[in-house]
């Protein structure tokens, strides 16, 4: 996986934001049925509330529906170009900012000032030594009955599998016809950029070295049968939401999508229909190049 600068380059200068990330929502059939059938179940006990926090919104595609459910929000970026087109984008949401940091740490927010930390699809690409220094700035911002919805990987999980797939890429290099076949059979092409050092347990051993609590975790697939991620919700020990860790492994995840794209097809495509009012701000106005 790429360091924190590596992360830095891509999603300044490589990366083409084209479609502001909502491509990465298609197989939900877009951002706003993802965010319905997959995103909203899982932190309706957590908002709506006062100050929340999204740790790498991207060209945000998640903050346009966090904005109604809070009186403050902060969205932080390692990428200055992302930040630049979310201040664009929302610059009519007066409770909004958007700042650039270093990729680890949290300094334009105060000590327990934050009720919710969200981050998904974003955490995913980074290393344990990110996490850790994320988690411990959590352990300072939190608010006392704040809690953390976050978003990473468990690719470390599968070692033995990650040395096979290693293997089997030498040969797909070497015979390119062989590339479809494999990456069909899972064999190939299954870790989606995923940290290598990151699992469901080291974020609980971690969360507990700052004196956090990890209260819940939900390991799921992603595009593919094995169980290379991690949603888990992390608070302080104490707190409403303390309780002993529940985790479940859900291998139905990406069925979620497959349905939701149904859906879309369908129903999302006349919510508006006959409506000149759009459910969100529009990206016009913003340097997608």
């Amino acid at each position: 996986m790429p360091s924190v600068e590596g992360n830095k380059s891509t999603w300044n200068q490589t990366y083409d934001w084209a479609s502001a990330g909502d491509e990465w929502s298609s197989p939900w059939g877009g951002a706003e049925t993802q965010w319905h059938a997959t995103l909203l179940p899982r932190l309706r006990p957590f908002i709506p509330t006062g100050t929340i926090c999204e740790i790498a919104p991207g060209y945000g595609r998640w903050t346009q529906y966090l904005l109604g459910q809070c009186d403050r929000y902060v969205g932080v970026d390692l990428a200055s170009r992302c930040v630049d087109a979310c201040r664009e984008r929302f610059s009519s949401s007066d409770h909004a900012s958007f700042e650039v940091n270093d990729g680890r740490s949290l300094p334009m927010l105060g000590a327990d000032s934050v009720d919710f930390v969200f981050s998904f699809d974003s955490l995913v690409h980074v290393e344990a030594d990110v996490i850790a220094a994320y988690l411990g700035e959590l352990a300072r911002v939190l608010a006392p009955d704040g809690i953390a919805w976050l978003h990473h990987s468990n690719l470390g999980q599968f070692d033995r599998e990650l040395r096979r797939m290693e293997q089997a890429e030498a040969v797909a290099r070497r015979v390119p016809v062989l590339r479809s076949p494999l990456t069909k059979l899972e064999l190939i092409e299954w870790g989606h950029w995923r940290a290598e050092s990151m699992t469901a347990a080291r974020l609980v051993d971690m969360a507990a070295d700052v004196k956090l609590a990890c209260v819940g975790q939900e390991i799921v697939n992603w595009r593919g049968s094995r169980l290379i991620d991690c949603i888990s919700v992390v608070a302080r020990p104490g707190s409403v939401w303390d309780r002993p860790n529940k985790l479940v492994r859900n291998r139905n995840f990406v069925n979620e999508g497959a349905s939701a794209r149904s859906i879309s097809a369908v129903f999302t495509s006349l919510m508006r229909r006959g409506s000149d009012s759009p459910a969100w701000p529009p990206l016009t106005g913003i340097d997608l190049t």
